[in-house]
Order: structure tokens, then sequence, then C-alpha cells
């Protein structure tokens, strides 16, 4: 869709497929526009069935040959239309910390990224806050 002082902005229709690297499929649940940031340990979506946002914890997206791409750290947060904020996911996290080789500095960013965003998502603090809605009414 576009890029903005946040990063690229992209979209997605209710009911595309989507591949991972593993080879399996995703169907996107809902219309829904995704931020993949300038810099950060995340990629946001925003959901416009019941209007909540997902929020993926993971290595910093980059865009190359085939599009944009980022590993999956296994720890989420959302917001669901109420206001509520949600970290999920964390004992997914602490078990792929436990059973992989997972560099300290990969942890710590990930934890990081997690708290930063978990506070951001609570008091409706940009990048994760109205410029995911505005970009969703745009498609």
């Amino acid at each position: 869709m576009g890029t903005d002082q946040f990063g690229t902005w992209l979209f997605c229709r209710e009911g595309e497929v989507h591949r991972k690297a593993d080879g399996t499929s995703l169907v996107v649940p809902s219309d829904g526009v995704q931020l993949l940031p300038r810099t950060g340990w995340w990629a946001a979506w925003w959901w416009r069935n019941d209007r909540w946002i997902s929020v993926d914890i993971c290595t910093p997206p980059t865009l190359g040959e085939s599009g944009w791409s980022y590993t999956d750290l296994e720890l989420d947060l959302a917001r669901l239309a109420d206001g509520t904020v949600l970290l999920v996911d964390e004992e997914e996290f602490e078990q792929t910390v436990a059973e992989c080789v997972m560099p300290q500095a990969v942890v710590a960013a990930a934890r990081a990224a997690a708290s930063d965003l978990q506070t951001r998502l609570a008091t409706a603090t940009e990048p994760v806050a109205l410029a995911g809605w505005e970009w969703l009414e745009r498609a």
C-alpha cells in the first residue's frame, strides 16, 4: 500500500493464502493491514473483523528478492476491540528458548520488544494505535 514514518504497509484480503517458510499455509482470517516497521523486532496486523491488533515479536523484517520475510519468535501480543491487551504464547517462546540455541542477544531483543509494545498497545501509542486503522480505511 505504501510507506510512512513507521514503515511499510501491506494489505491482505480475507481468505488470501500465505505460505510460511516451512511450506505450511495460513488463510488470512479478515481484511487486514500489516506494518513492517523501519526498525524493530516486530510486525503488526490491524484486523477489520472484530477490530483488533495483533503483533508478532520477530526478527527485524527485511525485504528480499522474493518479498518481505522475518522469523516469528513465538511471542505475540494482542489489543482487543475493548482495549484489553494480552501477551500470548509466552510459554511457546520460553520453550523455544529452552529447546534451541537462540543467542542471548535475540532473546533479550525479543523480550525488550514485547515489553515496549505491550506498553504502547495499552496506552494506544503509535505506531500501534490509529495509523493502522487509517491505512485499513484506505484499503
